[in-house]
């Protein structure tokens, strides 16, 4: 499954000219609501990074901050917390619910929940 495949990606197929495969990133943050039961998880794309940008956004920049919003999440496990979170991710569509899997040697992380919608991207200088 490629992150040009997921709803709300409108934007990413814009900076994006080819497919990019849903694979690893670097987890910025995780955000837990109870009401609507939402997961939303903030990250950098590791080892891509825009090639077709709109014109407004800076030049030089390095990392692309994205994100997934998880909906109706009915089941989640999270064990683990770093300053730097690289990690594998999986997203998998089983009937009505969707699987969401990171692991990494700093998080290991598994939720399942009714709908995933990505978001951004962004994109910014890193040192």
């Amino acid at each position: 499954m490629n992150w040009n495949d997921l709803d709300g990606s409108v934007l990413f197929n814009k900076v994006f000219s080819r497919p990019i495969k849903i694979s690893e990133i670097d987890i910025f943050d995780i955000k837990i609501d109870r009401e609507g039961s939402t997961v939303i998880i903030s990250f950098d794309l590791i080892d891509e990074i825009p090639d077709q940008p709109p014109t407004k956004w800076m030049k030089g920049y390095n990392r692309c901050r994205c994100g997934i919003n998880c909906g109706g999440v009915s089941q989640m496990k999270i064990e683990g917390v770093s300053p730097s979170m690289p990690a594998k991710i999986n997203i998998n569509k089983h009937g009505s619910h969707v699987e969401v899997s990171i692991s990494g040697d700093a998080i290991n992380m598994y939720l399942q929940c009714f709908h995933v919608q990505m978001m951004g991207p962004s994109v910014y200088i890193s040192n």
